[in-house]
């Protein structure tokens, strides 16, 4: 894992979590301060949907367990009057391939397994400052 100031610098992204059970042990959370993010939370399903009518984030962090998490994929949340779209990252704590296809099949972009591995989500990290343009030349 690069620097944790370098990396965010490098890798400017506006981040939402949505879990309603943030375990540290678990979370997302922990990494992405160390990394130099500031992420916001959200606990409820009905929390993230205003959170994301107010803001535009870039990536949402989002628990597959979390209570009507179909209803806010069915949605895909934007901030109000912006054709932005934020990329969605599962975050789950089964792994396997047919569970990341299953979710890719229900409307996330990525996946991720817990407990969250800091080098896979540096990674996935990387991959969406490239697609949101935000990534920042060395």
């Amino acid at each position: 894992m690069e620097n944790s100031i370098k990396f965010s610098n490098h890798y400017p992204l506006n981040i939402l979590i949505a879990e309603s059970n943030p375990d540290p042990r678990l979370s997302a959370h922990p990494i992405l301060i160390q990394l130099g993010y500031r992420p916001e939370i959200a606990t409820t399903s009905k929390e993230m949907l205003k959170m994301t009518s107010q803001k535009a984030y870039d990536v949402i962090l989002m628990d597959t367990r979390m209570p009507e998490a179909e209803d806010v994929l069915a949605s895909r949340p934007g901030a109000a009057g912006s054709c932005h779209r934020p990329i969605f990252i599962a975050m789950t704590m089964s792994g396997g391939v047919n569970l990341r296809e299953i979710h890719l099949q229900e409307g996330m972009d990525h996946s991720i397994s817990r407990p969250v591995d800091p080098a896979e989500l540096s990674l996935q990290l990387m991959a969406c400052s490239v697609l949101t343009g935000k990534r920042r030349i060395r």
